[in-house]
């Protein structure tokens, strides 16, 4: 095996010559003997010319003689006659056979035949596959032609088997560099980490530990590894120029990653090092984000009020004002008494809150702000369906409180009395209640195969209206809404169902309106006052919003919020509810009242309500005065419809929490609590709004 001097020597010479017998100079021995100084003990092996071998342990070398420890002596020979070749690995040591094919290929180097050399070194290698100069020289050959990818393969399995006697470093730089420049950051980082595993104390290790850990990080996209590496660069190399970025990047991956508290003292850290520069602010963010998934609302909010008030960025000052409404909110969990953080039903009753998830219903005290758990009648419902229910619909009033689920029906509990009624589907019910709403006449329920009425006051069992028994034109339905003279009912392919409780005939019917688009799906109902509130979404046209009517459904108008969602989740959620707007109207003289539009969700596309014939429409320039038309007659026959009832909407999606003013147009929008989570309803109630998620449930004061 020849040592690394003479593979340099190889090296430029285009890897197309290796001159066996330049180990027999006085500077070669001499470099052998350095290396030997340099890397310690190792051993050498003696090919003599007559084919015998020797193998022991390197002691030296002069101009003429070199010495080698063998079989416990030390023997002296001269370097004439003899070849030597290295290795810290005996295992390394090629048979016979194999160093045959290694010279021969070697010769052929030198008279200039490439391709059949290669043909050598590759038998050599199969002969004995760790012979580390022969991977070294199909390297060298792999490089000078081009291919890179197999350059890179031999000279790892070189670095593997015995890095110490061959300088790779070189060659992994300039494969690595190629590749950086080409964008092929996954090779470019297999070359720089063979560096820094190998060659640990090489003098490109401290760049090439902050290089690979950005690239990990920022281009390959693996956190972890890039973090690793990162930390070890900040800590073994803080006077680079590249330790800022590092440092910063530390932080935010620990935030990523789940390393919470470690985050908060890095870009603590961070911030008293480096307190000025376009950094600051991200990292004074990023501590506001990490605070919130702590709990730390005070200190989140600390943060990011700084930040807004700092910083002359707008993109800066907007996400400062996004994460100071996320102090807004507070998140509660199975640490707080939830049964299960998938949050699917929610009822408020009076100032207690029923709240139901995938594992069972819990109920709470909220007055005052307080958050106590009243586990009793929970317990009780919960036991009553054999295994903890998947509970998917809550509904309540001073008497009774009904529970939908979605393997087990329904259940009933009697306020007055206690008791507990189970509803199963071994008795025929539908196991999967999606929906039920009541008043002091009925109980309504939505199933995934049609609608269950309960008529009060009667021991008759309830009747059910599916296609195949009644002329309901849709079973799947989804949600329902009572008024005092129908039942409003939306079905999972869009159907939109009427029912007349005026009528002794049962009467089923189809409801059209030309604000409702084919396509369009309904999502959740609510009556404000005198008004109908839907809000829907429609997958085709890649939108949401909401429908507003009169309680007939006559005069409706539909507008819609955000469109250019191809997320369907982020799509279908989207619930209302509403409210009489009473504040006191104030117009200022000569002045209209302004119209503010929503802002879209973050990534989607801007988009705003239709300005004409609208529920966004401002009530008061609704209002018309007398026509100016020739004949009074006229005038008095044809009178405007009067402006809609003001309302005050409140709007959940799966982003962001609106609060809209029909009567001035106002919209303020609050983002949700940050995070990938799934909305599935809300609530108005004691002053707070609250949202079910399948990250908990989130609760915010109305101010």
């Amino acid at each position: 095996m020849l040592h690394q001097t003479l593979k340099k020597n190889t090296h430029t010479k285009k890897q197309k010559t290796f001159h066996l017998f330049l180990l027999l100079t006085s500077v070669i021995v001499l470099f052998v003997y350095q290396q030997h100084l340099a890397y310690g003990e190792q051993y050498v092996i003696v090919d003599r010319e007559n084919g015998d071998r020797l193998t022991g342990i390197w002691r030296g070398g002069t101009e003429t003689h070199f010495e080698i420890e063998y079989q416990g002596q030390v023997l002296r020979l001269p370097l004439t006659g003899h070849s030597l070749s290295f290795t810290s690995n005996l295992e390394n040591v090629a048979d016979r056979t194999a160093a045959k094919y290694f010279r021969n290929g070697l010769m052929l180097l030198e008279l200039g035949l490439p391709e059949r050399a290669r043909n050598r070194f590759e038998a050599a290698i199969e002969e004995f596959p760790k012979y580390p100069d022969a991977h070294y020289q199909l390297g060298l050959l792999y490089k000078a032609n081009g291919d890179n990818t197999n350059a890179l393969e031999r000279f790892r399995s070189v670095a593997i088997l015995d890095a110490v006697n061959f300088a790779l470093v070189p060659h992994f730089r300039e494969l690595g560099d190629a590749a950086l420049a080409n964008e092929a950051y996954g090779e470019a980082v297999e070359n720089y980490r063979l560096i820094l595993q190998y060659y640990p104390d090489h003098e490109s290790v401290p760049g090439l530990s902050y290089i690979t850990g950005f690239l990990l990080a920022e281009q390959l996209l693996d956190d972890n590894a890039g973090l690793s590496l990162l930390e070890s660069a900040v800590k073994q190399y803080p006077d680079m120029l590249s330790h800022e970025k590092a440092l910063f990047l530390v932080g935010k991956l620990q935030a990523k990653t789940g390393r919470l508290e470690d985050a908060l003292h890095t870009l603590r850290g961070f911030i008293l090092r480096y307190p000025v520069g376009d950094r600051v602010y991200e990292a004074r963010l990023t501590r506001a984000e990490v605070n919130l998934k702590l709990g730390s609302v005070e200190e989140a909010g600390n943060e990011a009020a700084e930040v807004y008030n700092m910083s002359v960025d707008e993109a800066v000052k907007e996400r400062a004002k996004q994460l100071l409404d996320q102090t807004r909110w507070t998140v509660y969990t199975v640490a707080n008494n939830l049964p299960d953080n998938r949050v699917q039903a929610i009822a408020v009753d009076g100032t207690r809150l029923w709240v139901g998830t995938a594992s069972g219903v819990m109920l709470f005290e909220t007055a005052f702000n307080n958050w106590m758990p009243i586990p009793a009648v929970p317990q009780l419902i919960n036991s009553a369906t054999g295994t903890v229910p998947d509970v998917r619909a809550i509904t309540v009033n001073s008497d009774e409180v009904w529970v939908g689920t979605r393997f087990h029906g329904a259940v009933h509990y009697d306020k007055r009395t206690g008791a507990i009624q189970t509803y199963p589907p071994a008795d025929g019910f539908p196991a999967w209640v999606k929906d039920i709403k009541m008043d002091d006449r009925e109980v309504w329920f939505a199933t995934d195969v049609g609608v269950i009425r309960k008529i009060r006051g009667t021991v008759n069992p309830p009747i059910f209206y599916n296609r195949q028994q009644s002329f309901i034109q849709a079973d799947n339905i989804e949600t329902l809404l009572l008024t005092p003279t129908t039942v409003w009912g939306a079905s999972a392919d869009g159907a939109i169902v009427t029912f007349n409780r005026e009528v002794e005939v049962e009467e089923w019917s189809l409801y059209n309106s030309t604000e409702m688009h084919k396509g369009m799906t309904v999502v959740g109902f609510d009556i404000a006052e005198d008004q109908l509130l839907f809000t829907w979404f429609n997958t085709d046209e890649q939108s949401n919003g909401y429908f507003r009517a009169d309680l007939d459904g006559v005069n409706g108008k539909s507008t819609t919020l955000h469109t250019g969602i191809t997320d369907e989740i982020k799509l279908r959620r989207i619930y209302i509810e509403g409210v009489l707007d009473d504040s006191p109207v104030v117009v200022e003289e000569n002045e209209g009242l302004p119209v503010d539009t929503p802002e879209p969700l973050i990534d989607e596309e801007p988009q705003f309500p239709a300005e004409v014939e609208d529920p966004l429409t401002p009530e008061s320039v609704l209002e018309t005065e007398a026509l100016e038309v020739e004949s009074q007659t006229e005038v008095s026959k044809i009178q405007p419809p009067p402006p809609p009832t003001p309302l005050v909407l409140w709007i959940a999606t799966n982003d962001l929490f609106y609060t809209h003013h029909t009567r001035s147009g106002e919209w303020e929008d609050t983002r949700i609590v940050d995070g990938e989570l799934i909305i599935h309803a809300f609530a108005i109630g004691n002053d707070r709004v609250w949202i079910a998620t399948d990250n908990g449930l989130a609760a915010m004061n109305l101010e």
